[in-house]
């Protein structure tokens, strides 16, 4: 029986910057990259309103869906108060969404996309509407939701104090390694937040109430709520129609789910940190998710065994990529891999690296490798289940 990894709760700061490298994942995103890159006009970003292109079957009936030449679906609701515009990447580059709050005179922007053209189209789409940006909001510290931030430059940009910490101490080697993968698909620069306090704030007449979320899929998340409209947005604590990616705890993150839950009938509109909006059935499927990945951490034997669990489970839930993000920290002895290097005494093979474990107390480990591999593609730094069943946490250094 395997314990499930405890998950960190950052990056360690200053440490060296560490993913595995899904190859095959990285062919099939390098293909909507140059989609995305070789339009006849770098600068545009045309909406080819192409309703009901993309299924979205957990949004409101009221919904419109259409697509991008980007290949971003956008997914418009219309509320009393606001409208609400989503848009989410294709699931080949992690399905992340971002979104716009739009009322009567201002826009509210939340999160920036990951690659660059899909945040250049972003602001592209914001200025069509034809308001002025009152200000962003970046939700979390994972790359997916800040990387795009250069194309919001010259916009005041806000996130919690712990998030706009981590995105100074780990932007730069971000950058650097995504560019390593994914090449000018990723911005060059990005934007420092400034720090906001939880609490309220009001936006042309429109209350947002900003609530800090520890311990869940990252070490912390701002969760935006909108009263007069019924939305919340709720960073990665939600994944909408697509497989999760086991960046957290299952424990704090199921809490925080139910909290989310509890306030179903105030907020029939759930906007995802991944996938298209739903609607709050949408916390039951991921809270019977994460107790499934617990299930079938306990009993699997392989990451292949793992995985098929988890599709036949969730056979209608896209995104199966995020499952192989995993199951190499989870099942690090799978030796399903033919690519993979022999193990020696004191090393796990991923892929074709071999990382060096040593134990430094306290349940604390360090890792040594001449190319660390032990992340997932959002820079979140995975844990390995030792062969005792107690869980470790390991920091990255080298």
């Amino acid at each position: 029986m395997r314990s499930p990894s405890r998950y960190p709760r950052h990056r360690t700061p200053g440490g060296t910057s560490l993913s595995i490298r899904f190859r095959l994942l990285t062919l099939v995103a390098a293909v909507v990259f140059a989609a995305a890159c070789s339009s006849d006009d770098a600068d545009s970003a045309t909406d080819t309103s192409a309703e009901g292109d993309t299924p979205a079957e957990n949004v409101t009936e009221e919904a419109t869906v259409s697509s991008r030449d980007s290949g971003m679906t956008v997914t418009v609701q219309q509320t009393e108060a606001a409208t609400l515009h989503t848009l989410t990447a294709p699931e080949e580059v992690f399905a992340n969404s971002t979104h716009i709050i739009e009322t009567e005179n201002s826009l509210v922007l939340i999160d920036t996309q990951f690659l660059l053209p899909n945040a250049l189209d972003m602001r592209a789409y914001a200025d069509d509407l034809d308001k002025p940006i009152d200000r962003v909001f970046i939700t979390h510290a994972h790359p997916d939701h800040f990387l795009g931030s250069e194309a919001f430059a010259d916009l005041d940009v806000y996130a919690l104090a712990d998030v706009a910490d981590e995105i100074s101490a780990n932007g730069e080697a971000e950058i650097a390694e995504k560019q390593a993968d994914f090449g000018d698909a990723i911005a060059s620069t990005f934007v420092t937040p400034e720090a906001v306090e939880p609490g309220t704030i009001e936006v042309d007449g429109v209350a947002f109430e900003l609530a800090e979320v520890l311990d869940a899929e990252a070490h912390v998340q701002l969760v935006i709520s909108v009263p007069d409209a019924g939305a919340v947005v709720t960073g990665d604590i939600v994944y909408s129609g697509v497989h999760l990616i086991m960046a957290g705890q299952p424990e704090p993150w199921t809490a925080a789910l139910n909290d989310l839950k509890a306030t179903s009938d105030q907020y029939p509109f759930v906007l995802p940190g991944h996938g298209v909006p739903g609607t709050p059935e949408v916390y039951d499927t991921n809270i019977e998710w994460l107790a499934t990945a617990q299930e079938q951490i306990d009993t699997a034997t392989d990451g292949a065994e793992f995985k098929a669990g988890m599709i036949a489970a969730f056979p209608d839930l896209g995104m199966e990529a995020a499952i192989d993000f995993v199951t190499p920290l989870l099942f690090p002895d799978d030796d399903t891999d033919a690519d993979a290097a022999p193990a020696a005494a004191g090393e796990v093979a991923f892929g074709e690296t071999v990382v060096n474990i040593t134990a430094v107390g306290d349940g604390m480990a360090e890792l040594v490798g001449s190319d660390p591999v032990v992340a997932d593609a959002f820079g979140v730094i995975g844990l390995i289940p030792p062969s005792d069943g107690n869980s470790m946490t390991i920091t990255a250094t080298g």
